[in-house]
């Protein structure tokens, strides 16, 4: 007796964003983008008062912090294109692909299509 085969049909992904019109989607990302940026100064504000007490390590009741620091190399691209020239440094360049979503508070009662 031959052996069924199940027939198997991808299940088509539902976005949980899918009841939402794309002006809330825009809202909700700008949201949360500011709550961002204010977590990001707290964190940058106790960051700096660690490093202002010379911590080197210390422990919380959840959470371990060290401060170290380290070299960086960075490349001064302005000097590299002046020196080597714009042809040479644009021949050693790799170019990838980017998506930026840039959210803005709006002002005024002009709206985006």
């Amino acid at each position: 007796m031959p052996k069924a085969t199940p027939i198997l049909s991808p299940v088509p992904s539902v976005s949980p964003f899918h009841n939402l019109t794309t002006g809330a989607i825009v809202d909700r990302l700008g949201a949360l983008k500011a709550q961002l940026a204010d977590l990001k100064a707290g964190e940058e504000a106790l960051r700096g008062e660690l490093i202002s007490r010379k911590v080197d390590a210390a422990e919380g009741d959840l959470f371990r912090a060290t401060v170290t620091e380290a070299l960086r190399d960075t490349l001064d691209t302005e000097r590299v294109k002046l020196e080597m020239g714009e042809r040479w440094y644009s021949s050693h360049c790799k170019i990838g692909v980017t998506t930026t979503v840039r959210v803005s508070a709006r002002t005024g009662t002009r709206k985006a299509a």
